[in-house]
């Protein structure tokens, strides 16, 4: 009999619609029910809580029943009868004697019955088969004991085989809980599992609704709104009627509106009196604490409030020990309700919560509230005692939000104000900017006779140059700093802080000795830390640079483990230092690395000169790794060039023009090189810094070196040598000596080679410099086998032949005798192409040449019969005919390989014994195929996943196409071919399925796609590719892949899927 009325809409869940976005953390957690006995949901009001429970009962295979309690439930017969009626909907006889013993109850049910009545429950779910109850807005009942009672004992008896989900605004106290979590029996579900993310806020408004927002805009929606999916929601509703309110949506008017309605009737009014006083009084404070709150409000008992708050999921979360804070938009809504109720209430609170601050020693705080209420005098008082050590402490971006919410003419009236505006524009590279409010600052403090300001302005604008490495402009500067520093009383280390620039000055002038002699006076004055990294710098200038680069690594590690602040430092950032000395160290990939750090450090600091420093150095170290191409070289350093140009630092410009004229140089195109030079070199000797400018016209001799100038090269080398000896760098004239040995052995000068090569060794040698030759570094060879010959002159001619032989071994030179002094490089995959040296062949003289060492390279790993040449490419000749083409095929392809070998000189390249011949395996040649072959195995066998992936995806980026694609019909081509293409399509199969491990979809969906441009029918591509769209919420293009995968094998092998793609069908559906 039906003893209570009933509606469907409480036995139903809400119907999935299309907009419903599916929460992954949500899923993953609702997916392990039935696992537990007990699931508990709690999360404040438009957490979506009813919205992820229904995707979860629609897309379950499970038995669920569904009961919404009502506002009307809250008597035991009506709750157990609705309770009783939801099972029913999934058992039609389930409870009919208890719900006739209900009807007779005439609802007067007392607590000795109440166990009963539990008992009967639980003897009719014994009953059934498995089954989840989902019981939504369990809240309502909290308040009636009886009904709290009945739950709490069916929780603590509940059949193995049944699965009940409580869904509810907040989470009660009730002991049955706190037991099952600590057997393991309860499985909890929190507001942090029901919040959008990013990626989800992102998929909703850009997917699912079809607004045009970009990346930018959807962070700010996520900030704001913290994943609270009703803030997002009422804010789709207006997008939907044309507002477009990304940028402001806060402020309008119709979306505030909204909002509000919403927080006011959802969440305030159903507060106590009490508790809505306290949370709007507090919503002026950023963070809440009991001591805080008390303070404000005058009264005791604030701790208690606040973890009440909590339990109730009350729009509040804890961010410490003892600190809270309230969500965003609710902070805003409580703060624009206190407003409303008295403007003058609002401000009395702002001045105690600024007084509080202020006393306990929070000074930003305090700020914060003085501004609220636009008490400008308090502010700038407070930031005249604490502005100073904010700068020091690096916080440039809170010290800049303050001066701007300031007006003008309160900055104008405190001189120091002013200073900290100098100080933080020239941090941001605004140099010109700067050194404009410096003079204020001077002109000033002259008025006022304030001669420590006056000081300090100065010093500022010595910066200035120091930044940009002006050092006749700032050596004057810095003389004035000095003279009104020395009339005060000041502690010394305010003396030693400008000595220290004085340092550094004179190492930008290339006086690198009497810098060091200054810095060792500054250190006399216990300086605290070298924050320029001047001892760095003085040892790259001196040649010292395993010195300099231990001694920044030890600053790295300092500054790490003390947890130092650290503020922009120009030219001089760490990373910025490691990078140009790893890449005259040959360390290319550490240099890219810290180049990169430096590139970020200057955009998080929005500091542009320090990320046209990293841009730079990003481009050495590019240019130094073979996987860049020079467009990509190129555009490091234009960007440099482009945001020094942008801030009008001229002399920041020498040194990416120093790398283009490098890059162009190694290109063989002098014009551009000479061009590039002499702009840097321009900028150098305006402001007479010798270091850097030899280093580009040591930049300038390799350009006309490798242009075939020898004697532009030698003119710019002499001029080079002369400021390396003035700034006493010793690698750089260990480099020098080595390119005048390098033209002198060209041009066979036997007499200036010994002079210069001898040189270069003894420098090499006393100076541990051999990792010059042991891999490619900024100012060295190319091709580091030029050394091959020369060293091989020195053996016959006894130049310092025991260090030599001990290279040799080291460098692992093998063959001197006929060595050419160039690595042959051979790329198959895709073009087939060939470099002596730098230089691409071009001229082949004839196309049998080319096929012969194509058949040589394929064949490497075994010796060719010459009846198994003329097989492989004169098939069905006679074999003199074969031989006579062959001889002089051969010739034409040594003339390519060898230009300079003598006539009836053995080949270095290609072996001979007797009629067998092959490609030297002692020679220095490098293949591409080698090195795919060597990554994509060792990729294959290694077992922890980042580093398969990292193996594989080097060897796959070599796979530019088929080995010799050209060949198309040659037998001796064609099995290599497939061999290989087996490798790369096994070799990308396993970086796909790694990929999805690393949850890395896109990069597992590349891959597939690119081995179905080769095989349409390799299946576990269409498996991952379903897999990867699947994850990323995407079940169209899913089902869509699967139905391809089907048609393509049909049509293709006329056979079904396997069962694994089948079953990840069903998974998917």
């Amino acid at each position: 009999m039906d003893i209570v009325p009933t509606l469907a809409s409480q036995f139903t869940p809400l119907k999935d619609r299309d907009e419903f976005i599916t929460r992954l953390n949500l899923q993953r957690k609702l997916n392990q029910v039935t696992n537990y006995p007990v699931t508990f949901i709690h999360a404040g009001a438009g957490y979506g809580k009813s919205v992820g429970l229904s995707q979860y009962v629609h897309s379950t295979k499970d038995n669920v029943s569904w009961y919404t309690v009502s506002e009307y439930d809250q008597d035991l017969v009506f709750f157990m009868a609705k309770l009783i009626h939801a099972v029913k909907g999934s058992y039609s006889t389930f409870g009919e004697e208890l719900v006739n013993k209900l009807g007779h109850s005439e609802r007067s049910i007392k607590d000795r019955d109440i166990w009963s009545l539990v008992t009967e429950f639980v003897d009719e779910l014994e009953q059934i088969d498995e089954l989840t109850i989902v019981i939504d807005h369990i809240q309502v009942v909290f308040q009636t004991p009886k009904v709290v009672k009945w739950v709490e004992l069916l929780l603590e008896n509940i059949p193995s085989h049944i699965h009940i989900i409580l869904s509810s605004r907040y989470k009660p106290s009730w002991g049955c809980l706190s037991q099952l979590k600590v057997r393991g029996e309860l499985l909890e579900i929190t507001p942090s599992d029901l919040k959008l993310t990013e990626e989800e806020i992102d998929h909703l408004f850009c997917d699912l609704y079809n607004f045009q927002i970009n990346e930018e805009e959807i962070q700010r929606i996520y900030r704001l709104t913290e994943g609270w999916p009703a803030a997002c929601s009422i804010f789709i509703q207006q997008l939907e009627q044309g507002d477009h309110i990304i940028n402001g949506f806060q402020e309008n008017e119709l979306y505030r509106s909204s909002l509000d309605d919403y927080m006011l009737h959802e969440v305030l009014n159903k507060q106590p009196k009490l508790t809505q006083t306290f949370l709007i009084q507090t919503s002026i404070l950023d963070e809440l604490s009991g001591a805080s709150c008390d303070n404000l409000l005058k009264v005791g008992g604030s701790d208690e409030i606040l973890n009440t708050l909590l339990k109730q999921n009350l729009m509040i979360s804890k961010i410490g020990t003892e600190q809270y804070q309230y969500h965003p938009l609710f902070k805003t809504f409580l703060v624009r309700r206190l407003q409303s109720i008295s403007h003058q209430e609002y401000n009395q609170l702002q001045y105690e919560a600024a007084h509080y601050y202020y006393k306990k020693g929070d000074v930003e705080l305090a700020i914060g509230h003085y501004l609220e209420v636009q008490e400008y005098e308090e502010v700038s008082e407070l930031l005249e005692t604490y502005g100073i050590k904010m700068l020091n402490d690096g916080q440039l971006e809170t010290l800049n939000n303050y001066l701007k919410k300031l007006p003008e003419y309160e900055i104008e009236r405190t001189t120091i104000l002013l200073y900290f505006k100098a100080e933080i524009a020239r941090y941001r590279s605004r140099y010109d900017e700067a050194e404009l409010i410096y003079q204020q600052v001077i002109d000033q403090s002259r008025e006022r006779d304030h001669l420590y300001l006056l000081s300090l302005a100065y010093e500022g604008k010595a910066k200035i140059y120091l930044d940009t490495i002006r050092p006749i402009q700032a050596k004057r500067i810095l003389e004035r700093a000095i003279e009104y520093r020395e009339q005060l009383a000041v502690d010394e280390k305010e003396l030693a802080r400008l000595y220290y620039m004085l340092g550094e000055n004179l190492l930008n002038l290339g006086s690198a000795n009497k810098a060091e002699t200054w810095l060792e006076k500054a250190k006399d004055a216990n300086l605290p830390v070298d924050q320029v990294n001047l001892k760095a710098r003085i040892y790259l200038r001196t040649g010292r640079l395993k010195q300099a680069k231990q001694y920044l690594i030890e600053q790295k590690e300092r500054f790490s483990s003390e947890n130092m602040s650290q503020l922009p430092k120009s030219h001089r950032e760490t990373d910025i230092l490691l990078s140009i000395i790893c890449c005259m160290l040959g360390e290319s990939e550490e240099g890219k690395k810290y180049a990169e750090y430096g590139l970020q450090q200057g955009i998080e600091n929005n500091s542009p000169f320090v990320e046209a420093c990293g841009w730079m150095r990003l481009g050495h170290a590019s240019h130094l790794l073979e996987r860049y191409d020079s467009e990509t070289i190129q555009t490091c350093y234009k960007q440099a060039l482009n945001i020094m140009q942008n801030l009008n630092v001229s002399r920041g410009m020498a040194e990416p023009y120093m790398g283009l004229c490098l890059m162009y140089g190694n290109e063989g195109k002098y014009e551009q090189a000479l061009e590039a030079g002499q702009n840097g070199l321009k900028e150098t000797e305006k402001v007479h810094d010798q270091w850097l400018s030899a280093l580009i016209l040591l930049c300038l001799g390799l350009a006309a070196a490798y242009g075939n100038r020898p004697e532009q090269a030698k003119q710019f080398f002499n001029e080079a040598r002369s400021h390396f000896e003035s700034c006493e760098d010793q690698h750089g004239l260990m480099v020098i000596n080595f390119w005048e040995a390098y033209l002198a052995f060209q041009e066979n000068d036997t007499k200036l080679f010994k002079t210069c090569f001898s040189k270069f060794l003894t420098i090499m040698q006393t100076g541990d410099y051999e990792f010059f030759l042991k891999s490619r570094t900024l100012t060295g060879p190319q091709d580091l086998q030029v050394i091959a010959p020369m060293f091989h002159y020195c053996l016959k001619e006894n130049i310092h032949r025991s260090y030599v032989i001990r290279l040799i071994d080291e460098l692992d030179l093998g063959q001197l005798e006929h060595h050419p002094g160039y690595t042959l490089q051979i790329k198959t995959l895709g073009s087939f192409e060939v470099k002596i040296g730098r230089q691409l062949v071009q001229d082949w003289q004839r196309d049998k040449a080319k096929e012969l060492l194509e058949l040589f390279v394929t064949k490497r790993h075994k010796v060719l019969a010459k009846e198994e040449i003329f097989e492989s490419l004169w098939p069905g000749e006679t074999e003199e005919s074969a031989n006579k083409k062959f001889k002089v095929t051969l010739n034409s392809l040594l003339k390519v390989l060898e230009p300079k070998r003598r006539v009836r000189q053995e080949s270095y390249f290609i072996e001979r014994n007797g009629s067998t011949y092959r490609i030297n395996p002692e020679s220095t040649y490098e293949l591409d195929l080698d090195d795919f072959e060597r990554y994509v195995e060792a990729g294959l066998d290694e077992q922890v996943p980042s580093k398969s992936r990292h193996l594989l995806v080097k060897g796959l980026t070599l796979y530019e196409g088929d080995y010799l694609a050209h060949r198309r019909t040659a037998d001796w081509v064609v099995s290599e071919r497939e061999r290989i293409q087996v490798q790369y399509l096994q070799a990308a199969e396993k970086l796909a399925q790694i990929a999805t491990r690393l949850e890395e979809y896109e990069l597992c969906l590349k891959w597939c796609f690119k081995i179905l441009q080769i095989d349409q029918t390799w299946e576990e591509a269409y498996r991952l590719i379903m897999y990867s769209y699947y994850r990323q919420d995407n079940r169209p293009q899913a089902i869509k892949w699967f139905n391809k995968c089907q048609s393509v094998l049909i049509e293709e092998l006329d056979i079904e899927p396997t069962q694994a793609t089948i079953d990840m069908h069903e998974l998917i559906k």
